[in-house]
Protein backbone atom coordinates (compact mmCIF):
# COMPACT_ATOMS: atom_id res chain seq x y z
CA UNK A 1 0.00 0.00 0.00
CA UNK A 2 1.39 3.40 -0.98
CA UNK A 3 1.70 6.26 1.48
CA UNK A 4 -1.25 8.09 -0.13
CA UNK A 5 -3.42 4.97 0.06
CA UNK A 6 -2.48 4.60 3.72
CA UNK A 7 -3.33 8.27 4.40
CA UNK A 8 -6.83 7.69 3.05
CA UNK A 9 -7.62 4.28 4.48
CA UNK A 10 -6.33 5.25 7.92
CA UNK A 11 -8.50 8.38 7.94
CA UNK A 12 -5.51 10.72 8.06
CA UNK A 13 -6.32 12.34 4.69
CA UNK A 14 -9.81 13.17 5.96
CA UNK A 15 -8.47 14.58 9.22
CA UNK A 16 -6.00 16.69 7.27
CA UNK A 17 -8.87 17.94 5.09
CA UNK A 18 -10.93 18.89 8.15
CA UNK A 19 -7.98 20.59 9.84
CA UNK A 20 -7.26 22.63 6.71
CA UNK A 21 -10.90 23.73 6.52
CA UNK A 22 -10.71 24.85 10.16
CA UNK A 23 -7.76 27.00 9.15
CA UNK A 24 -9.72 28.47 6.27
CA UNK A 25 -12.46 29.52 8.69
CA UNK A 26 -9.89 31.29 10.85
CA UNK A 27 -8.33 33.01 7.84
CA UNK A 28 -11.40 35.11 7.00
CA UNK A 29 -11.47 36.42 10.58
CA UNK A 30 -8.13 38.14 10.04
CA UNK A 31 -7.66 41.90 9.99
CA UNK A 32 -8.68 43.44 6.69
CA UNK A 33 -11.61 41.12 6.02
CA UNK A 34 -15.21 42.37 6.26
CA UNK A 35 -16.28 41.98 9.86
CA UNK A 36 -19.85 43.17 10.37
CA UNK A 37 -22.30 40.49 11.57
CA UNK A 38 -23.94 40.36 8.13
CA UNK A 39 -20.60 40.13 6.35
CA UNK A 40 -19.36 37.40 8.69
CA UNK A 41 -22.51 35.38 7.99
CA UNK A 42 -22.03 35.86 4.25
CA UNK A 43 -18.35 34.98 4.54
CA UNK A 44 -18.96 31.64 6.22
CA UNK A 45 -21.75 30.88 3.77
CA UNK A 46 -19.25 31.69 1.01
CA UNK A 47 -16.83 29.13 2.43
CA UNK A 48 -19.49 26.43 2.18
CA UNK A 49 -19.93 27.42 -1.47
CA UNK A 50 -16.19 27.18 -2.07
CA UNK A 51 -16.13 23.71 -0.54
CA UNK A 52 -19.04 22.68 -2.78
CA UNK A 53 -17.25 23.84 -5.92
CA UNK A 54 -13.86 22.41 -4.94
CA UNK A 55 -15.22 18.96 -4.12
CA UNK A 56 -17.36 18.88 -7.27
CA UNK A 57 -14.37 19.75 -9.43
CA UNK A 58 -11.66 17.71 -7.74
CA UNK A 59 -13.59 14.75 -6.28
CA UNK A 60 -16.66 14.21 -8.44
CA UNK A 61 -15.16 15.45 -11.73
CA UNK A 62 -11.53 14.86 -10.85
CA UNK A 63 -10.96 11.98 -13.27
CA UNK A 64 -9.68 13.77 -16.39
CA UNK A 65 -9.88 10.55 -18.43
CA UNK A 66 -13.65 10.32 -17.81
CA UNK A 67 -14.67 13.98 -17.64
CA UNK A 68 -18.05 15.69 -17.41
CA UNK A 69 -19.01 19.34 -17.12
CA UNK A 70 -20.06 20.91 -13.84
CA UNK A 71 -21.94 24.19 -13.52
CA UNK A 72 -20.40 26.83 -11.33
CA UNK A 73 -20.90 30.53 -10.60
CA UNK A 74 -24.58 29.84 -10.00
CA UNK A 75 -26.63 31.97 -7.55
CA UNK A 76 -25.59 29.56 -4.77
CA UNK A 77 -22.00 28.93 -5.88
CA UNK A 78 -20.06 32.14 -6.51
CA UNK A 79 -16.46 33.27 -6.38
CA UNK A 80 -14.19 35.61 -8.32
CA UNK A 81 -16.86 38.08 -9.43
CA UNK A 82 -19.05 36.03 -11.80
CA UNK A 83 -21.05 37.54 -14.62
CA UNK A 84 -24.76 36.78 -13.98
CA UNK A 85 -25.31 36.75 -17.75
CA UNK A 86 -23.05 33.72 -18.17
CA UNK A 87 -23.65 30.03 -17.78
CA UNK A 88 -20.24 28.74 -16.64
CA UNK A 89 -19.13 25.15 -17.28
CA UNK A 90 -15.80 23.47 -16.62
CA UNK A 91 -14.15 20.09 -16.40
CA UNK A 92 -10.70 18.61 -15.88
CA UNK A 93 -8.82 17.37 -18.94
CA UNK A 94 -5.54 15.52 -19.48
CA UNK A 95 -3.18 17.48 -21.79
CA UNK A 96 -2.00 14.23 -23.37
CA UNK A 97 -5.47 12.90 -24.18
CA UNK A 98 -7.96 13.69 -26.97
CA UNK A 99 -11.58 14.68 -26.42
CA UNK A 100 -14.77 15.24 -28.36
CA UNK A 101 -17.11 18.00 -27.13
CA UNK A 102 -20.58 18.52 -28.55
CA UNK A 103 -23.82 20.45 -27.98
CA UNK A 104 -26.92 21.64 -29.78
CA UNK A 105 -26.21 25.38 -29.83
CA UNK A 106 -29.44 26.43 -31.53
CA UNK A 107 -30.52 29.74 -30.02
CA UNK A 108 -27.19 30.41 -28.29
CA UNK A 109 -26.23 34.06 -28.53
CA UNK A 110 -22.49 33.60 -28.02
CA UNK A 111 -20.00 31.52 -26.05
CA UNK A 112 -16.30 31.43 -25.21
CA UNK A 113 -14.53 28.07 -25.03
CA UNK A 114 -11.00 27.93 -23.68
CA UNK A 115 -8.38 25.67 -22.20
CA UNK A 116 -7.02 27.10 -18.96
CA UNK A 117 -3.98 26.43 -16.87
CA UNK A 118 -6.04 26.78 -13.71
CA UNK A 119 -7.37 29.67 -11.63
CA UNK A 120 -5.65 32.98 -11.01
CA UNK A 121 -5.89 32.57 -7.22
CA UNK A 122 -3.56 29.57 -7.67
CA UNK A 123 -1.14 31.70 -9.69
CA UNK A 124 -2.18 29.84 -12.85
CA UNK A 125 -2.98 32.53 -15.42
CA UNK A 126 -2.52 30.65 -18.70
CA UNK A 127 -5.38 30.78 -21.21
CA UNK A 128 -4.87 28.51 -24.24
CA UNK A 129 -6.75 27.69 -27.46
CA UNK A 130 -9.57 30.15 -26.86
CA UNK A 131 -12.40 30.44 -29.40
CA UNK A 132 -15.74 32.19 -29.56
CA UNK A 133 -18.75 30.28 -30.83
CA UNK A 134 -18.95 32.41 -33.98
CA UNK A 135 -15.42 31.31 -34.89
CA UNK A 136 -16.43 27.64 -34.96
CA UNK A 137 -18.33 25.62 -37.57
CA UNK A 138 -21.88 24.62 -36.62
CA UNK A 139 -23.88 22.26 -38.83
CA UNK A 140 -27.30 23.01 -40.31
CA UNK A 141 -29.07 21.33 -37.39
CA UNK A 142 -27.28 23.49 -34.82
CA UNK A 143 -24.83 20.79 -33.71
CA UNK A 144 -21.45 22.04 -32.56
CA UNK A 145 -18.71 19.40 -32.44
CA UNK A 146 -15.17 20.27 -31.49
CA UNK A 147 -12.01 18.38 -30.69
CA UNK A 148 -9.29 18.83 -28.09
CA UNK A 149 -6.11 16.93 -28.81
CA UNK A 150 -2.32 17.23 -29.10
CA UNK A 151 -2.63 16.32 -32.81
CA UNK A 152 -4.20 18.71 -35.29
CA UNK A 153 -7.78 18.10 -36.42
CA UNK A 154 -9.31 19.43 -39.65
CA UNK A 155 -11.96 21.70 -38.05
CA UNK A 156 -13.09 23.04 -34.66
CA UNK A 157 -9.80 22.01 -33.09
CA UNK A 158 -8.53 23.30 -29.76
CA UNK A 159 -4.89 22.24 -29.49
CA UNK A 160 -4.02 20.74 -26.12
CA UNK A 161 -1.37 22.50 -24.08
CA UNK A 162 0.98 20.77 -21.62
CA UNK A 163 -0.13 23.25 -18.92
CA UNK A 164 -3.82 23.23 -19.80
CA UNK A 165 -5.82 21.09 -17.37
CA UNK A 166 -9.23 22.84 -17.34
CA UNK A 167 -11.73 23.20 -20.16
CA UNK A 168 -13.96 26.22 -19.52
CA UNK A 169 -17.11 27.31 -21.36
CA UNK A 170 -18.90 30.63 -20.88
CA UNK A 171 -22.34 30.73 -22.53
CA UNK A 172 -23.69 34.27 -22.85
CA UNK A 173 -27.35 34.85 -22.05
CA UNK A 174 -27.94 38.56 -22.46
CA UNK A 175 -31.68 37.90 -22.67
CA UNK A 176 -32.37 35.55 -19.77
CA UNK A 177 -35.83 34.61 -21.05
CA UNK A 178 -34.94 33.85 -24.68
CA UNK A 179 -31.26 33.00 -25.15
CA UNK A 180 -30.54 29.27 -25.05
CA UNK A 181 -28.32 27.61 -22.44
CA UNK A 182 -27.51 24.19 -23.90
CA UNK A 183 -26.17 21.04 -22.31
CA UNK A 184 -22.54 20.43 -23.32
CA UNK A 185 -21.13 16.91 -23.45
CA UNK A 186 -17.54 15.69 -23.41
CA UNK A 187 -15.99 12.28 -23.93
CA UNK A 188 -12.40 11.11 -24.19
CA UNK A 189 -11.60 9.65 -27.58
CA UNK A 190 -11.26 5.88 -27.16
CA UNK A 191 -13.38 5.79 -24.00
CA UNK A 192 -16.79 6.02 -25.67
CA UNK A 193 -19.34 4.20 -23.49
CA UNK A 194 -16.66 3.17 -21.00
CA UNK A 195 -17.82 3.52 -17.38
CA UNK A 196 -15.69 5.48 -14.97
CA UNK A 197 -13.62 3.17 -12.78
CA UNK A 198 -14.22 3.23 -9.02
CA UNK A 199 -12.24 5.91 -7.22
CA UNK A 200 -9.20 4.51 -5.44
CA UNK A 201 -7.79 5.47 -2.06
CA UNK A 202 -4.78 7.29 -3.52
CA UNK A 203 -6.94 9.21 -6.00
CA UNK A 204 -9.30 10.25 -3.22
CA UNK A 205 -6.45 11.41 -1.01
CA UNK A 206 -5.02 13.52 -3.83
CA UNK A 207 -8.47 14.94 -4.65
CA UNK A 208 -8.99 16.03 -1.05
CA UNK A 209 -5.58 17.69 -1.03
CA UNK A 210 -6.29 19.55 -4.29
CA UNK A 211 -9.71 20.66 -3.09
CA UNK A 212 -8.31 21.89 0.23
CA UNK A 213 -5.58 23.86 -1.54
CA UNK A 214 -8.16 25.45 -3.86
CA UNK A 215 -10.35 26.51 -0.93
CA UNK A 216 -7.40 27.85 1.07
CA UNK A 217 -6.08 29.97 -1.78
CA UNK A 218 -9.49 31.20 -2.90
CA UNK A 219 -10.62 32.19 0.58
CA UNK A 220 -7.85 34.77 1.00
CA UNK A 221 -7.13 35.77 -2.58
CA UNK A 222 -10.22 37.75 -3.56
CA UNK A 223 -10.27 39.95 -0.47
CA UNK A 224 -6.70 40.99 -1.19
CA UNK A 225 -7.49 41.38 -4.90
CA UNK A 226 -10.40 43.77 -4.35
CA UNK A 227 -8.61 45.62 -1.54
CA UNK A 228 -5.66 46.29 -3.86
CA UNK A 229 -7.89 48.08 -6.37
CA UNK A 230 -10.12 49.70 -3.78
CA UNK A 231 -7.13 51.28 -2.04
CA UNK A 232 -6.11 52.89 -5.34
CA UNK A 233 -9.59 54.01 -6.32
CA UNK A 234 -11.49 57.17 -5.49
CA UNK A 235 -14.89 56.26 -3.99
CA UNK A 236 -17.81 56.73 -6.39
CA UNK A 237 -15.52 57.51 -9.34
CA UNK A 238 -15.68 55.14 -12.32
CA UNK A 239 -12.43 53.72 -13.68
CA UNK A 240 -11.88 52.89 -17.38
CA UNK A 241 -12.19 49.28 -18.54
CA UNK A 242 -9.19 47.14 -19.43
CA UNK A 243 -8.10 43.52 -19.79
CA UNK A 244 -7.35 41.30 -16.78
CA UNK A 245 -4.58 38.68 -16.52
CA UNK A 246 -6.16 35.24 -16.38
CA UNK A 247 -9.37 36.46 -17.99
CA UNK A 248 -10.60 35.95 -21.52
CA UNK A 249 -8.68 37.95 -24.14
CA UNK A 250 -11.76 39.67 -25.53
CA UNK A 251 -13.25 40.97 -22.25
CA UNK A 252 -12.62 44.48 -20.92
CA UNK A 253 -13.40 45.01 -17.22
CA UNK A 254 -14.02 48.33 -15.47
CA UNK A 255 -15.13 49.18 -11.95
CA UNK A 256 -16.51 51.80 -9.61
CA UNK A 257 -16.35 51.39 -5.82
CA UNK A 258 -19.36 53.00 -4.20
CA UNK A 259 -19.80 54.46 -0.73
CA UNK A 260 -23.41 55.49 -0.14
CA UNK A 261 -25.38 56.73 2.87
CA UNK A 262 -29.14 56.43 3.28
CA UNK A 263 -30.95 58.64 0.79
CA UNK A 264 -28.02 58.67 -1.65
CA UNK A 265 -27.57 57.06 -5.04
CA UNK A 266 -24.68 56.53 -7.42
CA UNK A 267 -25.56 57.75 -10.91
CA UNK A 268 -23.33 56.24 -13.59
CA UNK A 269 -23.61 57.43 -17.19
CA UNK A 270 -21.88 56.10 -20.30
CA UNK A 271 -22.14 56.00 -24.07
CA UNK A 272 -23.48 52.69 -25.29
CA UNK A 273 -20.46 50.48 -26.15
CA UNK A 274 -20.05 49.13 -29.66
CA UNK A 275 -19.82 45.57 -28.34
CA UNK A 276 -21.45 42.22 -28.97
CA UNK A 277 -22.11 41.95 -25.25
CA UNK A 278 -21.96 44.45 -22.40
CA UNK A 279 -23.37 44.51 -18.90
CA UNK A 280 -22.97 45.71 -15.32
CA UNK A 281 -23.11 43.87 -12.02
CA UNK A 282 -22.33 44.40 -8.36
CA UNK A 283 -19.63 42.51 -6.50
CA UNK A 284 -19.36 42.18 -2.74
CA UNK A 285 -16.16 43.23 -1.04
CA UNK A 286 -14.21 40.45 0.63
CA UNK A 287 -16.03 37.55 -1.01
CA UNK A 288 -16.36 38.98 -4.56
CA UNK A 289 -19.78 37.49 -5.13
CA UNK A 290 -22.32 39.09 -7.48
CA UNK A 291 -25.05 39.46 -4.91
CA UNK A 292 -28.39 37.70 -4.89
CA UNK A 293 -28.70 38.10 -8.64
CA UNK A 294 -31.52 35.57 -9.08
CA UNK A 295 -33.88 37.41 -6.71
CA UNK A 296 -32.63 40.99 -6.90
CA UNK A 297 -31.68 43.28 -9.75
CA UNK A 298 -27.99 43.35 -8.90
CA UNK A 299 -27.03 43.19 -12.58
CA UNK A 300 -28.20 44.37 -16.00
CA UNK A 301 -27.20 43.12 -19.42
CA UNK A 302 -27.45 45.24 -22.54
CA UNK A 303 -30.69 43.40 -23.37
CA UNK A 304 -32.14 44.36 -19.98
CA UNK A 305 -30.82 47.92 -20.06
CA UNK A 306 -32.74 51.06 -21.03
CA UNK A 307 -30.69 53.33 -23.31
CA UNK A 308 -31.85 56.93 -23.61
CA UNK A 309 -32.50 58.70 -26.89
CA UNK A 310 -29.07 60.35 -26.77
CA UNK A 311 -27.36 56.95 -27.00
CA UNK A 312 -26.26 56.95 -23.37
CA UNK A 313 -27.33 54.62 -20.60
CA UNK A 314 -27.81 55.74 -17.03
CA UNK A 315 -27.53 53.29 -14.13
CA UNK A 316 -28.56 54.09 -10.56
CA UNK A 317 -27.04 52.16 -7.64
CA UNK A 318 -29.21 52.69 -4.57
CA UNK A 319 -30.35 51.00 -1.37
CA UNK A 320 -34.01 51.48 -2.25
CA UNK A 321 -35.90 51.34 -5.53
CA UNK A 322 -35.68 54.80 -7.17
CA UNK A 323 -38.36 53.94 -9.73
CA UNK A 324 -36.08 53.98 -12.79
CA UNK A 325 -35.49 51.08 -15.20
CA UNK A 326 -31.74 50.77 -14.68
CA UNK A 327 -31.76 50.43 -10.91
CA UNK A 328 -28.91 48.31 -9.53
CA UNK A 329 -29.89 47.06 -6.09
CA UNK A 330 -27.09 47.62 -3.59
CA UNK A 331 -28.80 45.13 -1.23
CA UNK A 332 -28.37 47.78 1.46
CA UNK A 333 -24.56 47.63 1.25
CA UNK A 334 -23.03 51.00 2.06
CA UNK A 335 -19.84 49.94 0.33
CA UNK A 336 -19.50 47.76 -2.72
CA UNK A 337 -18.12 47.36 -6.20
CA UNK A 338 -19.88 47.93 -9.52
CA UNK A 339 -18.21 46.15 -12.44
CA UNK A 340 -18.85 46.64 -16.14
CA UNK A 341 -17.80 44.34 -18.95
CA UNK A 342 -17.42 45.21 -22.64
CA UNK A 343 -17.01 41.93 -24.59
CA UNK A 344 -16.04 41.64 -28.27
CA UNK A 345 -15.88 45.43 -28.23
CA UNK A 346 -14.87 47.82 -31.00
CA UNK A 347 -14.54 50.75 -28.61
CA UNK A 348 -14.03 51.41 -24.91
CA UNK A 349 -16.31 54.20 -23.66
CA UNK A 350 -15.43 55.55 -20.24
CA UNK A 351 -18.29 55.97 -17.74
CA UNK A 352 -18.72 58.98 -15.50
CA UNK A 353 -20.29 58.77 -12.06
CA UNK A 354 -21.43 60.94 -9.20
CA UNK A 355 -23.42 60.72 -5.98
CA UNK A 356 -26.84 62.37 -5.98
CA UNK A 357 -29.60 62.69 -3.42
CA UNK A 358 -32.47 60.34 -4.22
CA UNK A 359 -34.89 63.26 -4.01
CA UNK A 360 -32.94 65.04 -6.75
CA UNK A 361 -32.35 62.02 -8.99
CA UNK A 362 -35.19 62.68 -11.42
CA UNK A 363 -33.86 66.17 -12.15
CA UNK A 364 -30.51 64.61 -13.17
CA UNK A 365 -32.10 62.38 -15.82
CA UNK A 366 -33.43 63.21 -19.29
CA UNK A 367 -37.05 64.40 -19.38
CA UNK A 368 -38.15 61.31 -21.31
CA UNK A 369 -36.35 58.84 -19.01
CA UNK A 370 -38.98 56.21 -18.03
CA UNK A 371 -40.40 55.53 -14.59
CA UNK A 372 -41.01 52.07 -13.12
CA UNK A 373 -43.88 51.54 -10.66
CA UNK A 374 -43.54 49.24 -7.63
CA UNK A 375 -46.02 46.83 -9.27
CA UNK A 376 -44.00 46.72 -12.50
CA UNK A 377 -40.80 46.15 -10.53
CA UNK A 378 -42.26 43.18 -8.66
CA UNK A 379 -43.48 41.65 -11.91
CA UNK A 380 -40.04 42.11 -13.49
CA UNK A 381 -38.29 40.55 -10.49
CA UNK A 382 -40.66 37.58 -10.62
CA UNK A 383 -39.80 37.00 -14.28
CA UNK A 384 -36.10 37.44 -13.46
CA UNK A 385 -36.24 34.75 -10.76
CA UNK A 386 -38.02 32.30 -13.05
CA UNK A 387 -35.53 32.89 -15.88
CA UNK A 388 -32.56 32.45 -13.55
CA UNK A 389 -33.75 29.13 -12.18
CA UNK A 390 -34.64 27.87 -15.64
CA UNK A 391 -30.98 28.39 -16.46
CA UNK A 392 -29.32 27.00 -13.36
CA UNK A 393 -31.54 24.09 -12.32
Amino acid sequence: MTSEEERLTSGQAWEDWCDRLKGVGRSILAEGFPDSPRERAEGFRWLTRLVTHATQLEVEAGDSLHPFFIKYETPHNQWGGPNPDNLYLRTNIDPGASYRVWADVTGVRQAIISINEGDMQLGEFGVFSEHSLDELEVDADGLLELWISPEERPKNWLPANPKGRLLTIRVYQSDWERDAAPVFHIERVGAEGEPRPPIGPADMARALDRAATWVERTAVFWNGYTSHFQDRATPNVAAPAGSTPGGADNILYGSCFWELDDGEALLLECDRPDATYWGLTTHTLGWLESGDFADRQTSLSHEQMHVDADGRFRVVVAHEDPGVPNWIDSEGRRRGMLVYRWVWANDNPEPTSRVVELGELRSQLPDDHPSVSPEARRAALSRRREAAWNRFL
